[in-house]
């Protein structure tokens, strides 16, 4: 089996797509054939062995439609340009026929008045410039026609009915009264080319608006260069990003963007990878540094290898993961698809009835019986139906993509909504994964400086992860250690300046109940400990507050022991966990909640955690790294942020809400205007002119359209707007490691108003979310022995 992608062209409303996708499913060789209205594009899955390309294509073209390979039709939007040229063209006709058929309603000059021309003058004139307009929009004729000829009767063969039933009785009812056979009466020649015009009109304004929904698909379309800077020889040369092979060397320069995969090999740069993680952040990229694709360089000018290229770039997969569920079907549309192919056969049946009984309730006025049927006809809109959901799924998948979240497919989408119990794995989820030193505590004599220098020193030998710890904590240092020797489990014994130090597991756990604990002996006696844990992500106690918030359930999983299962969960405030299980049995725990009727979601790294991810209602997969976890859940969170989690379903729910919103309106819509068109409250005074059921077709379907905007505003109103809430960064000196790091950090926290604060070493930066007093800040900072650079 082979899954093939094809553009489609010409399709008007759902009617056309699900005539599509029943053709080609029927032929032999084919497992499934999705069509998407809103991208024009068709997705198959057959036998090459029974069936080939070329024959779908030739299906598809049989119908009427126009069909290629994907990607082969390069402007998709020569749509919208035509049916622009088609409006304004038709409405040059327009105007003066309407001026004819309806002028002396308003008491405007009449033809017969002005230049004392007859009656016949007057409907000749009429019928030249209908005609023009119908031979403008002939596609409207040839394309309802061939519709109805393949048995998959579309929107077009609707306009066409409403605009030739008009045209043909206008022609007959003149001819009669030309000839005297009959009195004086209204012709239909302005409504069977108004209904064309503004149906044009309509669709001009939907493929804009439809533009919109993928706005922010295009964006990240639009984000990678079409050229870049290689060397190769040792000179420059600029060529397609097209081109580029693994291996090849690029040069960045600050303002370029990234086009690939790749390691830094030179240089040093500030990069924001913003458009992939949703960091706005700049980070420093300096030799050995893996840079994705996507990035930005703010300043500097660094040389990069290239990794992945092409296609298999992390951006690439994000982008293409993206479209691939903007273009999906969610499982509420099904019911929609089954209404739409039998929608235009329905409404034809109606139109008839109207027709029949207007005649027969209207004493044989047959001119009115007509008018009623034509409005039948063309106010009935097969398109909000076909566009409810649809428009709404590119919108929520295209705002999810900016926000760093990548729903898998439309049930993904869907199914979000639903999770009111979310299960974390602890490790790289919840914490960061890295050993750091938390607590200190120094019991001897010697300052913090001398201890930090000793234990440094003795770990620059190790490799083992505390000891790179111990290492990040303590700082550099510049002391020898002589007689070095490591103990597997106890620790390292080594000589400094003359005395001799252990540094290790040496049972001083008392300090430290629930972390891992390390200390620095002499002469048999404790100078220090250190307390070693994996830190709680900044973002991961508001992430857990959020889904709290909207009553969500918390529960950890993890394989750590009690005690530190209880410090992540008091830290991060999550309500329920479970401690020292293994890998496979999370899968059990995710099961065990289910049994509960929770519907439930797994939120871990994608890797470890699979049998977890898969057993869950929706799996949540972070991408903390360049490999995107794609395959491993239903939706995966770009840039490694739990705080993504609760987005994620918030997104979900109000795309669901407008897609239901879509769907009331589209049902509600046909259900109240068909019966108005046909007549049904005319004792009322309720009743409509076929151009008012044209005007009223075309607003309805941007009115889905429109609607399904609204999702675009997502998450840019920011609540620290409403809160007073914000960020301050103030860059501070003096920070030289990790105890300095904690230091200030805890300083920072002291002040009321701040909710967290993030120090950045390197940069000597500290990072302020709150709406604290800055000067209560700064005067808490230089209190702990720091200073502010103004």
């Amino acid at each position: 089996m082979v899954k093939q992608k094809f553009d489609v062209g010409g399709m008007s409303c759902a009617a056309c797509s699900s005539g599509i996708e029943k053709a080609v499913s029927r032929l032999d060789g084919v497992k499934q054939a999705d069509v998407s209205l809103l991208e024009k594009s068709m997705t198959v899955i057959y036998d090459e062995s029974l069936l080939s390309a070329e024959t779908i294509i030739a299906t598809v073209e049989r119908l009427g439609y126009t069909a290629a390979i994907f990607g082969v039709i390069k402007d998709k939007n020569s749509d919208a340009e035509k049916l622009k040229q088609r409006f304004f063209i038709s409405l040059v006709f327009l105007l003066p026929l309407m001026y004819l058929s309806m002028g002396k309603m308003f008491g405007a000059p009449t033809f017969e008045r002005l230049l004392g021309a007859g009656f016949a003058v007057d409907i000749a004139l009429q019928f030249i410039l209908a005609t023009a307009i119908i031979a403008i929009n002939f596609k409207f004729y040839t394309s309802g026609v061939r519709a109805v000829k393949n048995l998959s009767p579309n929107m077009d063969t609707l306009v066409f009915l409403g605009s030739f039933t008009a045209y043909v009785y206008s022609i007959v009812i003149s001819a009669l009264m030309i000839s005297g056979a009959a009195d004086k009466t209204h012709v239909f020649f302005e409504a069977s080319a108004m209904v064309m015009t503004l149906v044009d009109l309509g669709k001009y304004l939907e493929e804009i608006s439809k533009r919109k929904t993928g706005a922010e698909i295009e964006k990240l379309s639009k984000l990678l260069p079409k050229t870049v800077v290689r060397e190769k020889g040792g000179k420059e040369e600029t060529v397609l990003t097209s081109d580029l092979n693994k291996g090849d060397i690029l040069i960045l320069k600050a303002g370029d963007y990234c086009p690939v995969d790749g390691r830094v090999i030179s240089g040093v740069a500030a990069v924001d990878k913003s458009a992939i993680t949703g960091e706005s952040i700049p980070i420093e990229a300096a030799d050995g540094y893996n840079i994705v694709s996507g990035s930005t360089l703010k300043s500097g000018y660094i040389k990069v290898e290239c990794e992945n290229v092409g296609e298999n770039t992390l951006f690439n997969k994000i982008v293409e993961t993206v479209k691939t569920a903007g273009a999906s079907k969610v499982p509420m549309q099904k019911f929609a698809d089954s209404v739409a192919a039998v929608f235009v056969p329905i409404v034809v049946s109606i139109a008839v009835l109207t027709l029949i009984l207007q005649i027969i309730f209207n004493a044989g006025d047959f001119g009115y019986a007509v008018k009623c049927a034509i409005s039948v006809v063309v106010i009935s809109c097969p398109c909000a139906l076909g566009l409810a959901t649809p428009v709404a799924v590119m919108a929520g998948t295209g705002r999810a993509a900016a926000l760093g979240i990548l729903y898998k497919d439309g049930e993904a989408l869907q199914k979000a909504r639903n999770i009111d119990c979310v299960l974390f794995d602890k490790t790289a989820t919840l914490t960061g994964g890295k050993p750091k030193v938390i607590d200190f505590i120094n019991l001897s004599d010697k300052p913090d400086g001398e201890i930090f220098a000793i234990s440094s020193a003795l770990e620059k030998m190790s490799n083992h992860p505390l000891g790179a710890a111990i290492r990040e904590f303590c700082g550099d240092t510049d002391k020898v250690v002589n007689n070095y020797s490591y103990e597997t489990g106890k620790g390292i014994t080594g000589e400094i300046d003359g005395t001799t130090y252990f540094l290790g597991n040496f049972g001083e756990e008392k300090y430290f109940t629930d972390k891992t604990t390390v200390s620095l002996f002499s002469c048999g006696k404790c100078l220090a400990v250190f307390g070693i844990s994996d830190t709680v992500k900044p973002d991961s106690k508001a992430a857990v507050s959020a889904l709290k918030e909207n009553g969500i359930t918390t529960v950890m999983i993890t394989g750590d022991n009690k005690a530190a299962a209880e410090s992540v969960a008091a830290e991060t405030g999550i309500e329920r966990y479970e401690y020292s299980v293994l890998p496979t049995g999370k899968a059990e725990y995710v099961n065990k909640y289910k049994e509960q009727g929770y519907f439930t979601a797994f939120v871990g790294d994608g890797i470890n955690d699979s049998p977890a991810l898969k057993t869950a209602d929706v799996g949540i997969s972070l991408d903390s790294g360049t490999d995107i976890a794609i395959e491993s859940a239903d939706i995966v969170l770009v840039g490694g942020s739990v705080s993504k989690v609760s987005e994620a379903i918030n997104l979900s729910k109000k795309t669901v809400r407008i897609i239901k919103e879509n769907l009331f309106w589209a049902f509600f819509y046909n259900a109240v205007m068909i019966p108005i068109a046909a007549g049904a409250f005319a004792f009322i005074g309720i009743k409509f002119e076929p151009y008012i059921a044209a005007l009223c077709m075309s607003v309805s379907s941007l009115f889905v359209v429109l609607n399904a905007l609204r999702i675009n505003k997502y998450g840019k109103k920011s609540k620290n707007k409403k809160t007073g809430e914000g960020k301050m960064i103030l860059t501070v000196e003096g920070m030289m490691c990790e105890h300095c790091k904690k230091r200030v950090k805890e300083a920072t926290e002291s002040v009321s108003g701040v909710k967290s604060a993030e120090i950045d070493l390197k940069k000597k930066t500290v990072k302020i979310i709150g709406d604290a007093d800055i000067s209560k800040v700064k005067a808490a900072i230089t209190a702990a022995g720091y200073k502010i650079i103004e």
